[in-house]
């Protein structure tokens, strides 16, 4: 998780690496090779999807990108989700740095979520 702070508006950014269309094999793999995973069913799909919480150290990119080439993971089959939650709606939130390094590694889609907190 990674947190901005603007004089006092708190920002709180997490960025979720998502592969969206895994077997349950893949699942499992995902889950003991590669540190800060979960997986649940696919909403709609029959298939699983995969989550890797990652932080500004990139403590499992490495994992992840060797889980992603061995796997043969299609591009439209993953993206990296950024979360905002934020005090004031009204801030402009820049994407973390660490977030170029990951594309430069796994090119896939970004995908934005804001909460606006109470």
């Amino acid at each position: 998780m990674y947190h901005q702070y603007l004089g006092v508006i708190n920002i709180k950014i997490e960025v979720t690496f998502r592969l969206l269309n895994l077997d349950k094999f893949q699942a499992i793999t995902l889950l003991r090779e590669v540190d800060g995973v979960t997986y649940d069913h696919h909403p709609e799909k029959n298939c699983f999807v995969g989550s890797v919480g990652l932080n500004q150290g990139l403590d499992n990119l490495d994992d992840l990108n060797i889980f992603y080439v061995r796997q043969q993971i299609p591009l439209q089959d993953c993206d990296i989700l950024i979360a905002v939650t934020s005090d004031n709606h009204s801030r402009t939130v820049a994407t973390p740095m660490f977030v170029n390094k990951i594309l430069k590694h796994i090119d896939c889609q970004l995908t934005f979520s804001f909460e606006i907190g109470a």
